[in-house]
């Protein structure tokens, strides 16, 4: 064991390796390596295997002989917590990435609310970690010296030279600010580092497994060799012979099975450095196959250097072995492994503890002013390379307080120990509602001070606890097992207090929220408020302020490429996705707090009366995206929710649905029908930016007391027309302001039929007249006869020119009776607008009597016209004609011999009552709810067509009237039956035409 490297050859291979490294991450980084290789899945599996550090290059030899087969723990500690990937692992991925939560400070503070959990994980993680960061550091350093000959420096003692561990400090600290920060947001896959941290783990495994061949062939001979060397050591029998069930080697696989998610460097490899869920399903079985093979070298190198019988320590077994065998390769070899190894651990948790001490520590109190004109990103890249470079330099400041006094094992242990802590409030995030940050934080403040005082302090120089060994030796029958007492009452401690807290204090409404988020992975409520900005170019402006000008422009353009939205995008649904995919990305840059302070600061919701609701739209787009995703009785209700859905859409009846901002939050087929104008374009928008003429129409309807409006006429662009009916409810109960839902009825159709129906009811009316119009018409035409042929005898012109006037009388006549059947029957065969206009009520009935009175074959009754030659109501003069006959004719039709008809009026606040009397045989009480239904008749079949009073029912919404029946009117065998008819009055100044 005399060979011994030159110090120039050290330096020179220790730069040698981390410039291939920095190659490897420089090439990846400007796309020079290929992307099917960069971007592979066994590249993210390879980069997980930071997690086996120096503990697995030199500690693992310490464990495996104080503990035999129990060292295998350490991997499997990894392996379980990525076999059980789907109860933990998963559900903490879709959080960061749709949160963009990059390290466990981010979770536990988005999980719990409060700045304070951010500073308190950070701070306390920094302080667990410096353990690690010496064990990674001493490692290197102790190699270097025995490399170098100089075995008597890994005592602790005053003149140890530790100069050129500095140095690979300097180096570190460079290769983690080139690599490391070059991508300001976790949004992006630092594509460098972690290629470049898959190849130490491959150059790592690769050493390894060239130490065992060596151990096994050059040592041993061979495996037959080394399996006779086995049987005959005592010393290998007694090591493998330690008991797998011992109550320290039961915590073994607790503090590293929480080491696996809980240590920021895996942490930031496992989440942070991925974006995709099936990486982590190919980590769920690559991880534990690399751990595997990786595994497999420790026992036959631990033989080797039994049998080698070396004095160096025995985490230095693979550098003994090289010296041993005299081989510069074989102990370069074991170098480069510890080496790897080291730097890999060195620049990850350097990265991942600096962007939490950035993001909850340095920025949540305003440290960085940032002017308009300053670009933020600059002076973050400052910040976290100045942290990265002090977090190494503390890690040598703790490698030089520890001075060789403890072993890379025992090291090891405390760091881990010290992590342990954090995972009460890690598995709590996704299955416990009840924690609260107050349980949290003081679970971890009496776990870490149990921690700190009875082993980080030790292992810093003060004296460890008398009490700690003697329970050691009642526990564990061994004084060394001092941490496995710290592990179990620092971790009981904490988690007793974490509950006991948190049950005896309330939850807040804001942890309420976020423990629903974490619990329901990506999937979560997202909430329905106003924003006051009006379009996503407003957002520039009002982050501008906080972020300034050139940041904030970078930030929306980068939201809005992710959403795929415009700059000019205005939809309220699509503002409020536009402000959460903002505050995500600056979570990834920022950290959650600082993110949620911004924007709640510069980008505010609106103060809502009503209180936020859930936002349906959204949270149906997300469920709509998670098809197949469900199981179970969650898969039940998706499938019954996508049921009615369909149903609804598919209702051949328009339906849609506004919140009380007036945002539409549901669109049928049917009303894309029936408006021509697409779902895509009204939903989450507002009601407001509805095309005409339907803005006017449903605004007047949504601001409207009553319920129903049985008919509108729509004039649309083009010219043509449709005929709609509308019917609202309020969402959350009759009468209150919640959100609308409208049932928009296309009775186009139905309208053209009522109007060809009402033409030819018309014409039917003029059929039954004719009898009596021919004759009407004849007997004028027989005196016009007469008197032409008198002309013949009349010699004076005096008598001439009366004859000539009689006969213009006569003719005045006949002009009179065929200009009111035409006019009766061509009302109602145009286009069916309504012509309000003044009309004299005595009139109308008169001429409505008049024509009623042509048909002869009629049975005679007695009209009688009471109305008042004053009044003049609004109507169509036409309409109303129509209007009267058919009522006075219906009751001609029920009355007997001695029958009467009286019409009547009367005025009441602005309003004319006409009242159709008749003293015919009623309408029984049973059918006067179906008379006003169309084709409904009491008449014998032939004798009627059942139109009449639906048709008058119909005109009489035209005219903004309406009409109601009553029967019995008198007592007798002949009740009678009264029409009453509701006009408003007009004046013969007051003509206009109103558009139906």
């Amino acid at each position: 064991m005399r060979m011994s490297f030159s110090l120039t050859q050290i330096v020179l291979a220790i730069v040698a390796y981390l410039s291939i490294l920095f190659l490897v991450a420089h090439l990846a980084d400007r796309d020079l390596l290929p992307r099917w290789l960069t971007h592979h899945p066994a590249t993210y599996v390879l980069s997980l295997g930071v997690f086996a550090g120096a503990m697995a290059s030199n500690a693992i030899f310490e464990l495996a002989w104080r503990y035999g087969y129990g060292y295998l723990l350490y991997y499997l500690g990894g392996v379980l917590m990525f076999l059980i990937a789907t109860l933990l692992l998963l559900p903490l991925l879709r959080l960061c990435r749709v949160y963009q939560l990059s390290s466990l400070a981010d979770v536990l503070t988005f999980r719990y609310r409060s700045q304070w959990v951010g500073a308190g994980v950070s701070l306390a993680m920094s302080l667990t970690l410096l353990p690690l960061l010496a064990l990674q550091i001493q490692a290197v350093a102790d190699s270097i010296h025995i490399l170098a000959g100089a075995t008597d420096s890994l005592l602790p003692a005053a003149e140890r030279e530790d100069g050129l561990a500095l140095l690979f400090c300097v180096i570190m600290v460079v290769f983690a600010i080139l690599f490391g920060t070059r991508n300001i947001a976790s949004q992006r896959r630092n594509t460098g580092l972690v290629t470049a941290i898959a190849f130490e783990s491959l150059v790592k495994l690769m050493a390894l497994l060239g130490l065992m061949f060596a151990a096994v062939y050059q040592v041993f001979g061979g495996f037959e060799a080394m399996s006779d060397w086995l049987a005959q050591s005592a010393e290998a029998r007694d090591m493998m012979g330690h008991p797998l069930q011992g109550g320290a080697t039961r915590l073994l696989l607790v503090v590293f099975f929480a080491g696996a998610v809980c240590m920021p460097h895996i942490f930031h490899m496992a989440f942070a450095e991925n974006k995709e869920s099936l990486d982590l399903r190919a980590a769920s079985w690559g991880l534990p196959l690399y751990l595997l093979l990786i595994s497999l070298p420790v026992l036959p190198i631990t033989w080797a250097g039994m049998s080698l019988v070396h004095d160096l320590p025995r985490e230095y077994t693979g550098l003994a072995l090289g010296l041993g065998l005299k081989s510069e390769g074989v102990a370069a070899t074991a170098f480069v492994a510890g080496l790897s190894a080291a730097s890999a651990t060195i620049i990850v948790t350097t990265l991942a503890l600096a962007n939490m001490i950035l993001n909850h520590l340095i920025l949540p109190r305003n440290v960085i002013q940032i002017g308009r004109e300053q670009s933020l990103y600059s002076h973050l890249k400052l910040l976290r390379r100045s942290l990265i470079a002090l977090l190494i330099l503390a890690g040598y400041g703790c490698f030089l307080a520890v001075n060789g006094r403890q072993s890379l094992a025992e090291l090891g242990l405390v760091a881990f120990t010290g992590t342990l802590q954090f995972l009460p409030g890690i598995i709590a995030t996704p299955y416990w509602h009840g924690g609260n940050r107050k349980g949290l934080l003081t679970g971890l403040a009496g776990g870490l001070g149990l921690w700190a005082t009875t082993l980080l302090l030790p292992i810093l120089g003060t004296p460890q606890p008398g009490w700690l060994p003697a329970l050691a030796i009642d526990w564990f029958s061994d004084p060394s097992e001092a941490w496995a007492v710290v592990c179990v009452l620092s971790l009981g401690l904490n988690v007793a207090l974490f509950f006991a807290v948190s049950m005896a204090t309330s939850v807040s409404d804001e942890e309420r929220v976020a423990a629903e988020i974490c619990s329901m992975d990506d999937l979560n409520r997202p909430m329905r408020r106003s924003l006051g900005l009006t379009s996503a170019g407003q957002f520039i402006d009002a982050l501008a302020p906080a972020l300034g000008d050139r940041t904030a422009r970078a930030e929306v353009r980068r939201a809005l490429l992710e959403l795929q939205f415009e700059e000019t995008e205005s939809r309220p649904y699509a503002l409020r996705r536009l402000r959460g995919r903002i505050e995500a990305n600056l979570s990834g840059l920022l950290g959650p707090t600082v993110a949620h302070n911004i924007l709640n600061r510069c980008v505010p919701f609106q103060p809502d009366m009503n209180g936020g609701t859930d936002d349906l739209y959204l949270i149906e787009r997300q469920l709509d995206k998670a098809e197949g995703q469900f199981t179970g009785l969650a898969a039940e209700l998706d499938h019954l929710r996508r049921h009615y859905r369909q149903t609804l859409d598919n209702l051949p009846i328009g339906v849609f649905s506004t919140a009380p901002d007036g945002e539409i939050l549901l669109w049928n087929r049917s009303m894309e029908e029936i408006t021509g104008i697409p779902a895509r374009r009204t939903l989450g928008s507002l009601q407001t930016f509805m095309p005409q003429p339907w803005r006017r129409i449903f605004s007047d309807f949504l601001t409207d007391d009553n319920e129903a409006l049985l008919k509108q006429e729509v004039v649309l662009a083009d010219g043509s027309s449709r005929w709609i009916s509308l019917h609202k409810a309020s969402a959350e109960g009759r009468g209150n302001s919640g959100d609308k839902v409208v049932l928009v009825e296309d009775i186009s159709d139905l309208e053209r039929l009522e109007t060809e129906l009402l033409h030819s009811e018309r014409l039917a009316s003029i059929g039954r007249l004719a009898a009596g119009v021919a004759h009407e018409i004849g007997n004028p035409i027989t005196g016009i006869a007469c008197l032409a042929q008198n002309l013949d005898y009349d010699l004076e012109p005096e008598d001439v020119r009366a004859t000539a006037r009689d006969i213009l009388k006569q003719t005045d006549r006949v002009s009179r009776i065929v200009e009111s059947l035409v006019n009766f029957s061509h009302t109602g065969s145009g286009t069916g607008d309504t012509q309000l206009v003044a009309c004299n009520l005595a009139d109308c009935v008169d001429e409505a009597v008049h024509l009623l009175e042509l048909d002869h074959q009629a049975k005679p009754v007695n009209f009688i016209n009471e109305c008042n030659r004053e009044t003049v109501v609004l109507a169509d003069t036409q309409k109303l004609l129509q209007v009267f006959i058919n009522l006075l004719g219906n009751a001609r039709d029920a009355c007997g011999d001695d029958g009467y008809i009286r019409v009547r009026e009367r005025i009441l606040e602005g309003f004319a009552f006409i009242e159709v009397e008749d003293n015919g045989a009623g309408v029984p009480v049973d059918i006067q709810s179906q008379v006003f239904e169309p084709f409904y008749t009491t008449k014998d079949p032939g004798e009627g067509t059942g139109l009449g009073l639906a048709l008058v029912y119909s005109i009489m919404e035209d005219m903004n009237g309406s009409i109601h029946l009553q029967s019995p009117v008198f007592e007798g065998p002949q009740p009678g039956t009264c029409m009453t008819l509701q006009l408003p009055l007009g004046r013969y100044d007051s003509e206009f035409r109103l558009e139906m």
